[in-house]
């Protein structure tokens, strides 16, 4: 085994703190997964962020809003320092909005990938009720293959649709052989492995964070259409702070690629250049850092991170990287991405928890 440095003593104590563990990990996952995370409401009461601000407290974190900007953020080392680094994960998931309420069709506010030309999944239509988020209407969505285009209906078992409701997928998640399966785990993974990280440095590498100041966002509106602008809600923080000094990391869910290797159950995904060269490319030094650190902490830790040089998606980071430098695109593979049955290694999220602060660690 190598010596050791100051990479694995963090590597250490993360492995030996109770909320890394796998069961801790997926009991505060099932927390953000059960909440509504509507695109550009998230802070709302009744949201998502609420959620996130209890877990951040639990974790030792003070979690607050970034001004009007309805992206959320958590402060670590010396506060009154230049920012030196940004850490994102965005907190909205998929969401459909109605086009006809006498058809009951809806169509999507994102990028959609659905598994088949007559799909059905679980789903609630949401609604802003006496000042906070509300399940209007449960039932079920299905999705048509017609002209060339999804024809998408909302199904209702209970309650009833309304003008100007939200509609998302729903399914309570479920842990089978070591695998999470749900709706949302992009990117509620993200968000989790943020806070995690946000913990881990704050607690264990005190002499890394002195005199530095990291930012941890958590993003609304990240979510765009094929076509569109993702990262919104990424783009309204950069107007309202100073880039960071030395980059950006973005965490997010990076595509399945079997013909690559990169597959569930093999740590983290760590990536140097997103949608095919339509959003960020990290800088060279960088990614050799990486590179050599990845190859420190596998010896340590055996299987923790795997470098992705395949197609790992457009996020937050496509709008960032016009206002700072990508330093790095992590996160772990999450398979059946936008359905009901999107899935991820447990394990491969407690690997991700532990790289990422590493990395972060190694940066500073």
């Amino acid at each position: 085994m190598p010596q050791s440095d100051s990479a694995t003593q963090l590597l250490d104590r993360i492995s030996a703190d109770p909320a890394f563990a796998a069961e801790a990990i997926f009991a505060r996952l099932s927390r953000l997964l059960a909440a509504p995370a509507p695109a550009n409401s998230c802070t709302l009461t009744g949201a998502v962020g609420e959620v996130i601000e209890a877990l951040a407290d639990e974790l030792g974190l003070t979690c607050a809003p970034v001004g009007s900007t309805g992206n959320l953020a958590i402060k670590i080392g010396d506060r009154a320092a230049p920012l030196d680094m940004l850490i994102t994960a965005h907190m909205d998931r998929p969401c459909f909005r109605i086009r006809d309420l006498d058809e009951a069709t809806v169509y999507p506010l994102c990028a959609i990938r659905v598994p088949g030309e007559g799909y059905m999944c679980g789903a609630v239509a949401l609604r802003y009720i006496e000042g906070r988020v509300t399940i209007a209407a449960r039932g079920k969505m299905r999705f048509d293959w017609r002209n060339d285009d999804y024809r998408i209906r909302f199904q209702p078992s209970s309650g009833a649709l309304k003008k100007g409701d939200t509609v998302m997928m729903q399914a309570a998640p479920q842990l089978r052989d070591g695998q999470v399966i749900g709706a949302g785990l992009d990117n509620a993974i993200g968000v989790l492995l943020a806070l995690l990280s946000a913990h881990a440095l704050q607690e264990y590498a005190a002499d890394a964070i002195a005199g530095r100041k990291i930012l941890f966002a958590l993003t609304d509106q990240e979510e765009g259409p094929p076509a569109g602008l993702f990262g919104q809600g990424a783009a309204r923080l950069a107007h309202c702070i100073d880039p960071p000094l030395l980059g950006f990391l973005n965490i997010d869910g990076h595509n399945l690629d079997e013909a690559a290797g990169h597959v569930l159950g093999v740590g983290a995904s760590h990536a140097f250049v997103s949608g095919d060269g339509r959003g960020s490319v990290v800088p060279m030094n960088d990614q050799a850092l990486a590179e050599s650190l990845a190859a420190r902490v596998n010896q340590w830790r055996v299987g923790t991170v795997r470098m992705n040089y395949s197609y790992v998606s457009r996020s937050d980071d496509m709008l960032l990287s016009l206002w700072a430098r990508c330093l790095g695109l992590s996160g772990i593979i999450v398979a059946n991405a936008h359905t009901t049955e999107e899935t991820a290694a447990l394990d491969d999220i407690v690997s991700a928890a532990h790289w990422i602060p590493t990395f972060i660690q190694h940066i500073l």
